[in-house]
């Protein structure tokens, strides 16, 4: 009887810390959210990208900005300048709201209170949540090496500094990520 308690704790343990301690496996640049690239021309083009509901305004520009390094890579050009925009001058990030967790019931029938008599002032602290996933949109001008204005960014430069961050190899090819090993000693 207890050796059947003591094998059923230890599978039970087993599969716990089994499902406890398996990594998830990290997305590649393509699985971050939509992206969508239009030509306009022969040298520009409108980036857009729309984030995963989880995702901050300021990370979907970054994503947005290294989009655009890609794309200028890849159609041959090295340097590209974000042309003034109407839709990024109007653009606002994604609206929030203040969520206000319900209290939780205390003994005694103590609203608001520590169970020990005093109040506790970081209990039930209201916290903001993104309602809708952030969207980013950028009307890109490419140029050649020697043909670019000074407030022009290097997309090379880009993708060899924040590319490997997102995935990316410094000519713009998505890398797949490496499965995690582990050591067992």
């Amino acid at each position: 009887m207890n050796k059947t308690i003591i094998a059923l704790a230890l599978a039970g343990s087993a599969l716990l810390s089994g499902c406890a301690t398996t990594p998830s496996k990290p997305l590649t640049f393509d699985q971050l959210g939509q992206y969508t690239t239009t030509p306009l021309n022969a040298q520009t083009y409108r980036i857009s990208f729309k984030a995963r509901p989880n995702m901050s305004f300021g990370t979907a520009e970054e994503i947005t900005l290294v989009k655009a390094a890609q794309t200028t890579v890849q159609n041959g050009f090295q340097f590209f300048r974000v042309k003034d925009d109407p839709s990024n001058l109007t653009h606002q990030p994604p609206r929030e709201a203040i969520v206000y967790p319900s209290p939780r019931p205390y003994p005694y029938g103590y609203y608001r209170r520590h169970p020990y008599g005093w109040y506790d002032p970081f209990y039930d602290m209201p916290y903001r949540v993104t309602v809708e996933p952030a969207q980013v949109g950028y009307t890109i001008e490419c140029f050649k090496q020697g043909q670019a204005p000074q407030d022009a960014f290097d997309a090379r430069l880009i993708l060899q500094s924040l590319g490997q961050k997102y995935g990316l190899s410094p000519s713009g090819e998505v890398l797949q990520p490496q499965p995690a090993t582990t050591n067992n000693k």
